[in-house]
């Protein structure tokens, strides 16, 4: 089996991980008394959120024969959109936390970089589609930075 290199260092990973536990706490544990999440928060957050996303990686697979790259400050601003919609609306503030520390969760697993709104479609139909995504695009290009610095570093011999 050929081991795949992991696109995102420790510091991203971690993050992805942190934040996901922090979205699981104020989906389902913020309000005090008990944790719990209502069903259909999880049949929004867990089955269709997810559903959105692979239908739209599935119109981008029929559309677009290159994987999409809308990482720019439009991208960036999307996406931030999208995140404070989802999040600030009371019918759908728990489903989207779910959804995000889901997709963080499997990010973090699966090393990718830039936004976690994209990991389940592109898992699911095997594409490299990228979001901009303003919290962690930057911890990541600075990893990626510092990977490449060290592997083009001159090797030194000491005789």
């Amino acid at each position: 089996m050929q081991e795949q290199a992991r696109r995102i260092g420790p510091l991203g990973t971690g993050l992805r991980v942190t934040v996901a536990v922090a979205l699981l706490y104020l989906a389902g544990g913020a309000n005090g008394v008990s944790w719990g999440v209502e069903w259909y928060d999880a049949v929004g957050g867990l089955v269709a959120l997810p559903a959105i996303t692979i239908l739209l990686g599935l119109a981008a697979r029929r559309y677009a024969a290159k994987p999409i790259r809308f990482t720019g400050p439009a991208g960036h601003a999307l996406n931030c959109a999208t995140i404070i919609a989802l999040l600030s609306n009371p019918y759908t503030g728990d489903a989207g936390a779910l959804f995000y520390a889901t997709t963080l969760l499997v990010a973090a697993w699966r090393a990718q970089p830039e936004c976690e709104i994209t990991v389940l479609s592109n898992s699911v139909l095997h594409r490299d589609d990228q979001i901009g995504c303003p919290v962690f695009a930057p911890i990541d290009a600075l990893e990626a930075s510092q990977r490449t610095r060290r592997t083009k570093a001159p090797v030194t011999t000491h005789d």
